[in-house]
């Protein structure tokens, strides 16, 4: 449990809701893009995308390469062949279908750069107990963050309310395993 751990929540109904729809636009998401994968000739692959702006970033490497794709030394993953007109067009389909970012709430970046160092952040997203709380692995400057909508927790808090929700989903889990015993 790091001490840099920055937190913040927030129990605006808006943004709690926003979050609702983000989760559902990615559960519609993932069969749309399977679906595509299958149009584009390489379907049953692994896909991999990029988590802070959604974009597709490839797929894995499976067997043949197929016509209008490429392998990518770089990252592993076939990509599309932006080289020609088909890769281009195949290129263009996968750009349209990011993936939605639950990270991206009112009055809170999805990344950012730490306050006390040179690096860039992406906050992670968590519902419990009725709030969202969004987690920092370092401070960041707190003038990115709406204090409107959003306050911040003390560690303490945040470690009891992620206790107690660890403690529900055991009794839950225990209570459904109970009957099949």
């Amino acid at each position: 449990m790091s001490r840099n751990l920055t937190v913040y929540r927030t129990t605006n109904p808006d943004i709690l809701a926003t979050l609702h729809t983000t989760l559902a636009a990615i559960e519609e998401w993932q069969p749309k893009v399977e679906a595509l994968m299958e149009t584009l000739g390489v379907g049953g692959r692994k896909i991999w995308y990029d988590a802070v702006t959604g974009q597709v970033l490839g797929v894995s490497r499976d067997g043949d390469i197929p016509e209008h794709w490429r392998y990518d030394q770089r990252t592993g993953y076939l990509m599309p062949r932006r080289s020609t007109k088909q890769g281009k067009a195949i290129g263009a389909r996968l750009d349209a279908m990011r993936r939605p970012d639950p990270r991206a709430l009112k009055g809170m970046p999805s990344q950012t750069f730490a306050a006390a160092e040179p690096a860039l952040l992406t906050c992670r997203v968590d519902e419990m107990g009725g709030a969202l709380y969004v987690t920092w692995s370092a401070p960041i400057h707190e003038r990115e963050v709406d204090l409107s909508l959003w306050q911040r927790v003390k560690l303490s808090e945040y470690y009891a309310v992620l206790e107690a929700q660890e403690a529900a989903q055991a009794a839950q889990e225990s209570a459904g395993e109970a009957p099949g015993a």
